[in-house]
């Protein structure tokens, strides 16, 4: 997994979106996968497009990319550093459900 995260950082740099393009890229994968979503959910008005299960992760990935390139353009301080919070995140929101249990 480490070496995904490096191959994603070594785009991340490459990448000549700003970061506000980048941002601005993650807001329409979002709306990508609401859109996937509400075809797949048959939702008033989407179900036309017939997007499947794969179309819906298919685009969560693209999100998931999109959102780790923007971490790395951010120039974090230690290769590690997105793992840790990602650990440090994970442990909250499982606390949080938690609490809702």
């Amino acid at each position: 997994m480490n070496t995904l995260f490096k191959e994603i950082e070594i785009l991340a740099q490459l990448e000549p979106k700003s970061l506000t393009e980048m941002a601005l890229k993650l807001s329409e994968e979002t709306g990508e996968v609401a859109q996937a979503i509400l075809s797949l959910t048959n939702a008033s008005g989407s179900n036309y497009k017939e997007l499947s299960t794969q179309d819906v992760q298919e685009e969560c990935i693209d999100v998931i990319l999109v959102a780790t390139a923007l971490f790395y353009k951010t120039k974090p301080t230690t290769q590690t550093e997105l793992i840790e919070l990602l650990q440090e995140k994970s442990r909250k929101w499982k606390k949080h459900m938690d609490l809702k249990s």
